[in-house]
């Protein structure tokens, strides 16, 4: 079943369309989720796709998705684009990680299902109306409400050197000083996120966050702005910019049990150490304040590796399970 609307792939010019989910409700027997999308092309070439908003609490990739949106123009560019500014617009609209209409997370639902609840409905469009028909991808994410993360960018390990080496390059072409190279097997929910259905697609694609923490930040948004400025221009969409980016790129290994750090209680918690900071095995990374026992000392939480503090918890509140901080080892430069 289509559910992709006003959009024509074999036309010039930028065309805005959307996907069209069906979805019946009390106030709405025949109603549908719209899902915005813009379409730029200027004859063949290059195929990609930018995508924010498959959590509905990430801002920057939202913001920057839409300004795209509005300032490129076809004569700009070479070939052609898909822009989806909130891939999972039941959870933008509530400001949500997950849809408040079935609590699905949508990076967690791929390939989806065209039959299945909305957020099933959207990933099975995304996956088989847009990334089908695109060489290279770009999902934009933050930390959202709970989570604050330094720039980095992500890509898959596929066990093939010459394209994992696509996909490194691709990623350098972000501009960012960090990555992360996950492997397909074994990674959270690799399977059922976009970056498993690029890779599924054969699309050479990446994903970033972007700071988080539930806010909006104009100097996050721009170095947004500036990894999908990098990344048209390395797909050859876009000409390269005049002052490339020159920083090294150093890569994260998360794939240790210990380098995501929990809460073993509930509490109030207080951070102890910042993004981007260097942090040695049995360091504390914060400490949890008990809710009712006031004159008991905070329980110190501690690194369980040596590396860098790629994400912190944003809200204070913690309960017994809740990611506390990423802690990235480093694997090369």
């Amino acid at each position: 079943m289509t559910v992709l609307v006003g959009i024509d792939f074999a036309l010039d010019g930028k065309q805005s369309g959307h996907l069209a989910i069906p979805h019946s409700s009390h106030l709405s027997a025949y109603g549908k989720i719209v899902v915005p999308v813009v379409y730029i092309r200027n004859g063949d070439g290059p195929r990609a796709l930018v995508s924010a908003g498959v959590h509905g609490d990430e801002f920057e990739g939202q913001i920057a998705a839409r300004k795209l949106c509005i300032d490129l123009s076809p004569d700009q560019m070479r070939g052609s684009l898909l822009v989806v500014p909130m891939a999972n617009a039941p959870a933008a609209l509530s400001s949500s990680r997950i849809s408040p209409i079935d609590q699905l997370n949508l990076n967690r639902s791929f390939p989806g299902n065209p039959l299945g609840s909305p957020t099933a409905v959207i990933a099975n469009a995304i996956e088989n109306e847009l990334l089908a028909n695109c060489d290279y991808a770009f999902d934009i994410h933050s930390g959202g409400s709970s989570l604050f993360y330094t720039d980095i960018g992500i890509t898959t390990a596929t066990g093939s050197v010459t394209e994992d080496e696509k996909r490194l390059n691709l990623l350098k072409s972000l501009g960012l000083d960090a990555g992360m190279l996950l492997p397909a097997v074994g990674s959270m929910g690799f399977e059922s996120s976009a970056d498993g259905a690029m890779l599924r697609k054969n699309v050479i694609g990446v994903s970033a966050e972007f700071g988080g923490g539930g806010h909006l930040s104009s100097n996050v948004t721009r170095r947004c702005e500036e990894s999908i400025r990098g990344f048209l221009a390395h797909t050859g969409l876009m000409p390269e910019p005049a002052e490339a980016p020159g920083k090294p790129c150093r890569f994260y290994d998360v794939s240790d049990p210990g380098a995501q750090v929990y809460s073993d209680c509930s509490g109030i918690f207080m951070a102890d150490v910042a993004i981007g900071e260097l942090c040695g095995q049995g360091d504390p990374i914060g400490r949890i304040f008990d809710f009712y026992d006031v004159m008991a000392p905070p329980k110190v939480i501690r690194n369980k590796i040596p590396g860098r503090v790629l994400a912190i918890r944003s809200l204070p509140r913690v309960e017994v399970g809740d990611c506390l901080a990423q802690v990235g080892k480093l694997v090369r430069v």
